[in-house]
């Protein structure tokens, strides 16, 4: 109950901004050095791939673990996008004559914030559809195969563009709400504040060009083609048994 009371209050809703943001940036962060394995070809990726579905698998089962984090993903990301929408209402409501005040002030950061948020959200869905359960494919997908299937999205100039817009759109979201953070744990003042601004500007370049990096060299040809792979091999050996057979059977009728 005084958890409760504590959230409906600006400060409570401000640490859980806070805190939300700082685990999907750990999440971020996580994940983009994990894409990087993608740069020693489709090996070294779809192993990572493996031992993250392997990692914890007595307690999880197999793939168990990755599902925990991506519903303590979802969990955290909704909880931030309604928690900064109560959040704006609130301040809305407590200041609505100061709205007008330090316009000039407000970065395109700050002013997609609200609009930034629920792309996320529904974008992270659509990933996890396409990526990882298969569910939405417009290109061809075989489970376990991460780098043919990134490679086989990625060629695909709309989808590689999506997937850098929607990174340039994360990044400018993080940027705002790095700054913001700082601010809300009142770690922010005039000595400091040209050094966390700096920090936030850091963070977001690197995670936009380390994402990013991904679908653009794909797309341009600078990563090569995978390999086959053996579930693909055995589908066209099959394929081609029953062509054979079947020429062999045309051969024979009288």
């Amino acid at each position: 109950m005084r958890l409760l009371k504590f959230y409906q209050t600006s400060i409570g809703k401000k640490y859980v901004v806070a805190i939300s943001g700082g685990g999907l940036f750990l999440f971020l962060v996580a994940h983009m050095l994990g894409n990087m394995w993608v740069y020693g070809g489709a090996e070294e990726i779809d192993s990572y791939s493996h031992h993250l579905r392997t990692f914890m698998e007595d307690f999880f089962g197999y793939g168990g673990f990755l599902w925990v984090a991506r519903i303590g993903l979802l969990v955290f990301l909704i909880a931030h996008v309604v928690t900064i929408i109560l959040l704006a209402k609130q301040n809305r409501r407590a200041k609505p004559k100061y709205q007008h005040r330090h316009k000039s002030a407000r970065t395109l950061a700050s002013m997609t914030m609200m609009i930034s948020g629920p792309l996320i959200l529904v974008y992270v869905v659509l990933h996890i559809l396409q990526f990882t359960t298969g569910t939405v494919q417009p290109t061809s997908y075989e489970q376990g195969a991460v780098y043919a299937n990134l490679w086989n999205a990625f060629q695909v100039w709309w989808i590689a563009l999506i997937y850098v817009v929607m990174m340039g759109f994360i990044c400018l979201h993080l940027y705002h709400g790095i700054w913001s953070m700082f601010q809300s744990l009142g770690i922010n003042n005039q000595d400091r504040n040209d050094s966390l601004r700096l920090i936030s500007t850091i963070s977001a370049v690197v995670i936009f060009l380390g994402f990013s990096s991904v679908p653009t060299l794909i797309w341009s040809g600078a990563l090569p083609a995978p390999e086959a792979t053996e579930a693909t091999q055995q589908h066209v050996m099959v394929e081609s048994e029953d062509l054979i057979a079947q020429t062999e059977g045309e051969h024979h009728e009288p």
